[in-house]
């Protein structure tokens, strides 16, 4: 917002390049000079007394366009900070969904393990009762012992995710060092992708234009050309005009009578000749900008394009990966409950069931991380629209 500010401020600087300049003069002088050097006698003695108040103008002919252009690009310059400052507020606004959709997969992670800690304890409960009852080999309990310990980690592993991820949206979203700690940000929960509109892929190209670093990128292309234009003006002859208007006496109480009115108008012609290559070498240099403009716009452009690509296709695979891995869940906790029955009906050994229980648990904890992707996928081809397909 500072950086507008400026580019405001240069602006206006550079229009007001174009129009003349007033300004007020005033003046007295008390001085004596030798009657020795003089040939004849000074008039009221040897002791003179000088009064002056005038106003003065002056005013450039912009003939070839010099100051016109030169505005035209500061006006550019100020444009393209401005779509400068709405990128940066877009990125901050991407990069705010995409913390908070990993703040809710990690807290969903965290219950996941923490829940899955829980079951793992009571099995701990059971299979110890049972190997102390001479009912199961010691293998199968300290099987279950480490399966007990990896849920433990994984759940501290998660709850630091959690803790820091919070961090990182709360500085986002511009909390304090103690709201961080005090004032914990807690999603409701990470929702489906399938909740959140899917961007159509028919979205005309023409919408690239909303992009505001395409539009910076625009508008700096415009500057460089009025720069350009400005530095050949520079190579023609300038015309000055310049006027004043006032009074000067001999005597305070007579500046502004009628004997004392003092007029003058001038008029001045430039013409660069020689400063040694300076003019052309800045024209030349301002064309070369403008070749690195062009560049740097055609960059932006084909940018945005890929980004745009890769986020209609990116769309359609996250979400596919994200059905494939919530079928993955439905089935494994279909398979669980089977074992389980199983397991009571002494068909299976606990070994088996414990598989299925962590294959379980490995796919909910993708599950989640696949839906994390998919929405955080939404999030980038938004950004790569400018905002969505019918954003200002």
């Amino acid at each position: 917002a500072a950086r507008v500010a400026e580019a405001r401020a240069l602006a206006r600087i550079a229009g007001a390049d174009r129009l003349p300049t007033l300004g007020v003069e005033a003046g007295a002088s008390r001085g004596k000079d030798s009657q020795l050097t003089q040939p004849f006698p000074l008039p009221g003695g040897p002791t003179q007394e000088n009064y002056y108040a005038r106003g003065v103008v002056s005013y450039e002919v912009d003939l070839w366009g010099r100051y016109a252009h030169a505005a035209d690009a500061a006006r550019n310059r100020l444009l393209a900070t401005e779509f400068d400052r709405d990128a940066f507020r877009l990125s901050l606004t991407g990069e705010t969904a995409r913390a908070y959709f990993a703040l809710a997969a990690a807290i969903g992670q965290y219950g996941q393990a923490r829940d899955t800690l829980a079951n793992r304890e009571e099995s701990l409960r059971i299979e110890k009762l049972r190997f102390d009852g001479g009912e199961s080999e010691e293998i199968a309990y300290r099987r279950v012992q480490a399966e007990v310990e990896t849920a433990r980690a994984a759940m501290h592993v998660f709850e630091l995710e959690v803790e820091r991820r919070q961090n990182v949206l709360g500085l986002l979203l511009g909390r304090s060092p103690r709201d961080l700690v005090e004032q914990k940000v807690l999603p409701q929960g990470l929702a489906s992708s399938s909740a959140v509109a899917r961007i159509p892929a028919g979205v005309p190209s023409a919408v690239l234009t909303h992009r505001p670093d395409v539009r910076a990128a625009e508008a700096r292309l415009a500057a460089a050309a009025g720069d350009v234009s400005a530095a050949r003006a520079a190579l023609l002859p300038s015309i000055s005009l310049t006027g004043t208007l006032g009074s000067a006496s001999l005597d305070l109480g007579d500046l502004f009578t009628n004997p004392a009115d003092v007029w003058s108008v001038a008029g001045s012609l430039t013409q660069p000749i020689f400063q040694g290559g300076r003019l052309r070498a800045n024209v030349a240099r301002e064309r070369a900008v403008q070749d690195q403009r062009v560049a740097e716009y055609a960059r932006t452009v084909q940018g945005a394009f890929r980004e745009v690509l890769d986020g209609l296709q990116g769309q359609s695979s996250l979400r596919n990966v994200e059905t494939a891995r919530a079928a993955q869940v439905t089935a494994l906790r279909r398979a669980t409950e089977l074992a389980e029955l199983q397991y009571k009906e002494a068909e299976i050994a606990y070994l088996e069931l414990l598989d299925v229980r962590r294959s379980l648990f490995a796919a909910e904890i993708e599950l989640l991380a696949a839906r994390r992707e998919a929405l955080t996928g939404t999030v980038d081809l938004s950004l790569a629209l400018g905002g969505g397909p019918t954003a200002p």
